[in-house]
């Protein structure tokens, strides 16, 4: 049986301090990847493998100056328990090269990577009788705006163990239709993100769709650093040429808004997790409007990571050599907190 593991590593960028917008765009998009050394390919689970299930498990993790694994976080997965398990003990196991600073070894505390379990190259489309019998309850109370009866099979879908890739895909875009439709963006955006598809030209109009409902739901939300990423996957997307002059356009308001003296506002809400996380565009921030408790704050940049305590309207300005910053922001389940982001300092 044929097991084709895609792994690919991802790193966000923090923006330095500069004048014009096309140094912010060089900044936005330029990417650091560790060097791997030794890398541990996860195993296939059995019960996965012989359902023909496919799955996805993404992480934020630390590299010590040995070149060894710590800190493993699970950001997002596909459902599947055993295949998130699985990713997670393989990623532990990972050896790097350590970053050096003045000739000493140091950490690289900003890795992401995402890594996919598919039985075949281009993925399966196989879902279960009970999930499509269930899902299509579902689609027909949505569209009938019968939101209680809505809930009802969407916590019936939720309890299914494990998940083909293909049901995690229509259950997640459910899920968007269904924030959407009752005007929750952020949770809208969430299941957005939790939608797996392989780029190509075959399926790239439907890719388009997807990316650029991220894309305008970044924005709106001011995730901008998020929405710089999903434009660079838009750029490349062969259905994306008749829109690049006006996806440009954007882009370039979006960096001069960056560079501007007007306070950067991300709005937060800590739900079915015990973190929230974004990326940061600048290096100077507040936590502000806090409801419910929060216990702590994991910053990793490329080169620097720190751990703080909490407490409602306290500022942090990160050193301009600390780059690539990403926080996750611990607490209980629907805290929730404004993140503003301060101007550049001239």
């Amino acid at each position: 049986m044929n097991k084709l593991f895609t792994i690919s590593i991802i790193s966000s960028v923090l923006l330095s301090n500069s004048t014009n917008a096309i140094e912010i765009s060089k900044h936005l998009s330029t990417t650091t990847e560790p060097v791997p050394k030794v890398r541990v390919n996860p195993k296939y689970p059995i019960n996965a493998a012989r359902n023909n299930r496919e799955g996805w498990a993404k992480f934020s993790f630390i590299i010590e100056k040995d070149g060894s694994v710590s800190n493993v976080i699970d950001i997002d997965n596909s459902g599947s328990k055993d295949i998130t398990l699985a990713a997670k003990k393989a990623v532990m196991k990972w050896q790097y090269e350590p970053a050096m600073e003045n000739g000493e070894p140091i950490q690289q505390c900003v890795n992401n990577v995402q890594l996919d379990f598919r039985m075949h190259k281009d993925g399966t489309t196989e879902v279960t009788r009970k999930f499509n019998s269930t899902y299509k309850k579902a689609i027909k109370a949505l569209e009938e705006k019968n939101y209680s009866e809505v809930d009802e099979y969407l916590a019936s879908l939720k309890k299914i163990k494990y998940l083909h890739m293909s049901e995690n895909n229509y259950l997640q875009l459910l899920q968007a239709q269904y924030a959407k439709d009752i005007g929750d963006d952020a949770l809208q955006l969430s299941h957005l993100y939790k939608v797996n598809f392989i780029e190509n030209e075959k399926n790239s109009k439907h890719a388009l769709s997807i990316l650029e409902q991220r894309f305008n739901l970044e924005l709106k939300l001011n995730r901008l650093k998020q929405a710089y990423s999903t434009f660079k996957r838009m750029e490349k997307n062969p259905a994306a040429k008749p829109y690049l002059e006006s996806y440009n356009a954007v882009i370039k308001r979006v960096d001069e808004f960056v560079n501007s003296d007007k306070d950067l506002v991300v709005s937060a809400d800590i739900r079915n997790a015990d973190y929230w996380q974004h990326s940061l565009v600048r290096n100077e921030f507040t936590l502000t409007s806090i409801k419910g408790k929060l216990s702590k704050m994991d910053i990793r940049c490329a080169n620097k990571r720190h751990v703080y305590s909490i407490e409602n309207n306290n500022t942090w300005q990160l050193p301009e050599s600390w780059k690539q910053c990403h926080i996750f922001v611990f607490g209980e389940n629907n805290a929730t907190f404004n993140l503003v982001e301060h101007p550049f300092k001239v």
